[in-house]
Formats: C-alpha cells, structure tokens, sequence
C-alpha cells in the first residue's frame, strides 16, 4: 500500500479578475494506486458539497517529498491540470 494525499480545490476569481484556485480540502489515504486513492478520499470527503473544479493527487515518497503529482477534472467539462513534481 502506498501514501497518497489528495487536495481538493475550487477555480475562484480574484477582484481583478483574474483565477486562482483556492484549496477547500485536503486528505491523506492510504491506497494501491492514484486512482483508488482519490476514490477513497471522494468517499470520505463530501465532494458533492465542495464542487470541486480540480482534485491533486499526490503519492507521497517519504518526509517531505512528493512524486507522481497527477489532478483530476471530477465533473465533465472542468479543466484538468497535469503536472510531474
């Protein structure tokens, strides 16, 4: 099993207008694999009520390193970012 910890996150715009995305919740599971830990975490977390716009999955090596970032769109039509740390 492995470390995952999965921040979910809202598209905001700012007064100028311009977007950030503003983190609304963030969970650590434990889990075989990215996917099956961000289902884990969108059962623990109430993600009907946060519409989230982007959800980070992130497979956490050891003390303080990251690995394997990958996010996830969790409704049709929203962006999704793809990055590697």
């Amino acid at each position: 099993m492995n470390k995952y910890r999965v921040s979910f996150y809202k598209d905001l715009c700012n007064s100028d207008g311009h977007s950030f995305k503003c983190l609304q919740r963030q969970i650590e599971v434990q889990s075989v694999g990215p996917s099956q830990a961000l289902v884990l975490a969108e059962r623990l977390v109430d993600n009907e009520r946060l519409n989230a716009d982007c959800v980070e999955v992130m497979h956490l090596a050891g003390h303080d390193e990251f690995e394997n970032l990958e996010r996830y769109t969790p409704a049709p039509g929203k962006h999704a970012w793809n990055r590697v740390a």
